[in-house]
């Protein structure tokens, strides 16, 4: 019986060699070159692989393989160069030391930097300013529709309903304040005009034929005649734009 259980512990260490022979292991302590301090939580893996994992806090990493998953290990770590250590299929136990230099890294780094999309526009506008300039014709017209809207703000409604002389209107006045943008405001002046404009560079001319127009609020037609839409015409490619400006 002593005999049987010698040849089956024999047979069992014979098949274990070929297994215990065919495993590879490699360790390693990644270090500071110039310090020889221990580098923390570096990047190792095989290249073109998936296997890898970072160094402990003491700087050092192990892996156990039946083969080895590719023939070159690959160091990383912020603020160092990167580290290739050539493995080999003869070499089963590698017990191994990789010292990092400092500095940049030689592959290059990628920097991506936010556009703002809409000064890329505006720099697109002034660029082409001379050729989308409507006034770089000698003559030209177009059909101009105008909207002015006057407005008070900043008023404590509340307080102006109490003053005397506001008290009979008081209950009008609140039924008209707009609350649409978040802010009381009280419309006081509106006119729309939907007219035909023609100009004309030399010698200058300019004519507005008015085919329609809405006003409310003030009644007054010099009034309505400044803010008209013939002198409320903006050339956006002007450096300067006037506003409310009316030769009379």
């Amino acid at each position: 019986m002593k005999q049987y259980l010698i040849l089956f512990l024999l047979n069992m260490l014979v098949a274990a060699l070929p297994v215990l022979s065919q495993t590879k292991t490699i360790r390693g302590t990644v270090k500071d070159s110039h310090s020889e301090e221990p580098i923390p939580f570096a990047s190792v893996s095989f290249k073109n692989t998936t296997i890898g994992k970072l160094t402990d806090s003491s700087g050092s990493f192990t892996f156990y393989f039946n083969k080895w998953p590719s023939d070159t290990l690959e160091i990383t770590c912020v603020g160092y160069q990167p580290f290739r250590f050539v493995l080999t299929n003869s070499n089963d136990s590698i017990l191994t030391t990789i010292l990092m230099e400092r500095g940049t890294f030689n592959e290059g780094a990628q920097l991506k930097v936010k556009v703002n999309k809409g000064l890329l526009v505006w720099r697109k506008i002034v660029q082409n300013k001379p050729r989308n300039d409507r006034y770089r014709f000698d003559n030209f017209s177009y059909e101009l529709y105008n909207k002015l809207e006057l407005d008070l703000k900043n008023i404590n409604f509340e307080k102006f309903g109490k003053f005397k002389p506001f008290k009979p209107i008081s209950d009008l006045i609140n039924e008209n304040i707009d609350t649409a943008e978040g802010l009381k405001y009280l419309p006081t002046y509106l006119t729309e005009a939907l007219s035909d404009y023609y100009y004309q560079k030399s010698p200058k001319k300019r004519r507005e034929i008015i085919k329609a127009a809405n006003t409310n609020g003030v009644k007054n037609e010099s009034a309505l005649k400044m803010l008209g839409g013939m002198d409320q015409v903006v050339n956006v490619y002007n450096n300067f734009i006037p506003v409310l400006i009316n030769n009379l």
